[in-house]
Parts: structure tokens; C-alpha cells; sequence
């Protein structure tokens, strides 16, 4: 049997510290490949970024796509500048990777996500559910029928206060005006994400929201919830928060799926270990999952393998698109009423660009 060839070392850049731009490109970096430029429109995380990677820093997206020629762009930051660093690398035809959220709202996302499409440049959305085993699970339990349909999915993503972010380069996750909002605007593309996945092209209908900063009183959201019905009567309840206790863990991830024969869960262990939970007439079968640093890397190293091979990647910027939508959704529909939004004062949001008739 023949050895596989070794996959050739790309030479990738880094746009921007935040929102994980520094962990991602880590990441890639342990994977053997090679950043050779970096990318911050504020000095302090661009000389961070230039010391921890040991190359040029640039100011832009594009003296940085410019000098650097990369094989493809590692695209992060503040949430209402990321469609501009993917308009960047799309008038250069440079392929690029996705750091969640996006953007701030679907509408500053479009127009790159357009021209992204008209042009054929490769994108692909580092999201890292879809490496998980539970995905996987999932999706073979519906394959052979042991699942049954699908008829409700939960989720929740709990991680610890916003005051993590007030040291640190992504301090600007608490101002709306930058990021759109807290933890939904954050944290909440992983569980529509997942939830599009298997409800494919259904139409999604938002049916209750709630953006609630009661727990700490900043002017972001420190608990989201957003409850989606599809066309086809799949019912999605996604839940992100800034409400999980300060240095005990990072925060949990929960998970369930109901089919009309079976149902799968996971949750934490006692260690922190994510539990896989799989309830048949049979009985409950349970397994571990990966953890989410491992999740990342497998999505990280198969969006560089689709590029490296020519072929295209799921998800992608078309996808970023449609999760921005309904994150759009839930928020509009939780602020309409101050029982839904509050109940201390909110920052207002960016504004949203005009769309073209």
C-alpha cells in the first residue's frame, strides 16, 4: 500500500485579532502551515498578532492580502468590519475561511456573500459543530431510521460574564453598536447553524424571543432565546448566554434532539466531558464526544483539504447568510416589546444597511 503524498503547506494570512483570528490561526499554524501576514486596524492586537506569528503586520485587509499573496485568508474581527475583509479577498479572488459571527447583520453580509458567489471564490464557515460526533450521530441514526424524523432540536451555549471580554482585544464585543448585540449576536450562528443543517431548506419562522440583560446589566444581552418553527412543524429552541458562573468552567453546551423513534442528548459530565446520550426502545447508549478545541481543528483542517483539492466546502458564506437572517429575526421579534428586551436599558444596535430594491 502507498503512502498517501503529504499535503503541500499553504501560506495563509490572518484578518484580524478578533473575534478567535489569533486561535485560528494557531490552529492552522499546528497544522503545518504557514501564516505570513496579519491583519488589525488597531496597533496593540496587530503587533500581538505580528510577535505571535513572526511576520508582517498591516493596518488593512488589502495591503495585507497585497503584499502577503496568500493561498487563502483567514477572515475575523469586529463584526460590522468582517464583510469588507471578505470583499477584500473576494476582488483579489483569494479563498478564504469564516470566523463566526459574520457580521453584525445579514444585510452588511450580502453583498460580499454575493459577489463571493459570482465570482466562484472558495469560502467556508469554521464552525465547529459540524465536526462533532453528536452531528454525526445524528445524522446516521436519521440515515438507517432508527431516529425517526426530527420534530424538536434544543441547544444552549452558556459561556461565562462579558466582563471576559473588557481586558482583552475583543472588548468591543460589548458595545451593540460593533457587534449588534451580546451573547446572541456572538454565540448564537452554532446552534442555527445546526439546526439549518437538518431542516435543510425549509422555510424557518420565528415564534418568541427574548433578549434579557438580568443577569449582569450591561447594555448586551447576557441571555438569548430564540424559539423557530419550520413549515414542516420542526420545532428549534436555541439558547446562548453570558450567564455561566465566572471561573468554574469555561460555560456548557447542551444539546437534544427529539425524532419519532428515538432521541439524543448531550450534556457535561462531572469532568467537563461531553456526554453523548442515545435513548432507542433498546435502551441508552452513551459515548464521548469531542472536545470543542478538536471539533475546530477537524473543521479547520477539512475546509484547507476541500481548497487544497479543488473541491467545494459545506458550509459556506451562502450559509453565513441565512444564519444571519434568522439571528436578524429573533432579534427584531424580542425587541419589540420591553418584556422581551430588557429589562435594564439596551445599546442600539449598528445601523443596518439599506437593501436595494
Amino acid at each position: 500500500m502507498q503512502n498517501k503524498p503529504a499535503k503541500r503547506p499553504m501560506r495563509l494570512v490572518v484578518l484580524s485579532y478578533s473575534h478567535h483570528g489569533c486561535g485560528i490561526g494557531q490552529t492552522v499554524r499546528a497544522l503545518g502551515h504557514d501564516i505570513i501576514g496579519v491583519m488589525d486596524g488597531e496597533e496593540g492586537p496587530r503587533q500581538q498578532l505580528a510577535e505571535i506569528f513572526q511576520c508582517p503586520g498591516f493596518a488593512s485587509a488589502g495591503e495585507c492580502l497585497d503584499a502577503a499573496q496568500p493561498d487563502a485568508a483567514l477572515v475575523a474581527g469586529k463584526h460590522i468590519e468582517m464583510p469588507d475583509h471578505v470583499q477584500a479577498c473576494v476582488d483579489r479572488r483569494i479563498p478564504y475561511l469564516l470566523d463566526k459571527p459574520f457580521a453584525d447583520c445579514a444585510a452588511r453580509l450580502r453583498p460580499a456573500a454575493e459577489a463571493s458567489a459570482k465570482h466562484g471564490v472558495f469560502s467556508a464557515l469554521t464552525l465547529p459543530n459540524r465536526a462533532s460526533r453528536i452531528v454525526a450521530t445524528v445524522e446516521r441514526l436519521l440515515a438507517d431510521g432508527t431516529l425517526g424524523d426530527v420534530v424538536q432540536y434544543s441547544c444552549r451555549l452558556n459561556n461565562g460574564p462579558p466582563s471576559r471580554y473588557d481586558p482583552t482585544p475583543s472588548a468591543w464585543h460589548n458595545d451593540p453598536a460593533i457587534s449588534g448585540g451580546g451573547s446572541w449576536a456572538v454565540e448564537a450562528a452554532h446552534g442555527i447553524d445546526t439546526f439549518l443543517q437538518f431542516v435543510g431548506e425549509q422555510t424557518v419562522h420565528v415564534v418568541g424571543a427574548i433578549m434579557s440583560n438580568a443577569t449582569h446589566g450591561r447594555i448586551v444581552e447576557d441571555i438569548g432565546l430564540g424559539m423557530l418553527r419550520t413549515d414542516g412543524g420542526v420545532t428549534g429552541v436555541i439558547e446562548s448566554g453570558y450567564a455561566y458562573p465566572s471561573g468554574v468552567r469555561s460555560g456548557d453546551h447542551f444539546f437534544r434532539f427529539i425524532g419519532t423513534r428515538a432521541m439524543v442528548f448531550q450534556q457535561y459530565g462531572k469532568e467537563g466531558e461531553p456526554l453523548i446520550e442515545v435513548h432507542t426502545t433498546e435502551g441508552v447508549q452513551f459515548s464521548e464526544d469531542l472536545s470543542h478545541g478538536e471539533r475546530m481543528t477537524t473543521i479547520v483542517d477539512q475546509a484547507l483539504t476541500a481548497l487544497a483539492d479543488g473541491r467545494s466546502f459545506t458550509p459556506n458564506i451562502d450559509q453565513a447568510v441565512r444564519i444571519l437572517e434568522i439571528q436578524d429575526a429573533v432579534y427584531d421579534h424580542a425587541r419589540r416589546s420591553p418584556l422581551t428586551n430588557g429589562p435594564h436599558p439596551m445599546g442600539t444596535p449598528a445601523t443596518r444597511p439599506q437593501i436595494s430594491p
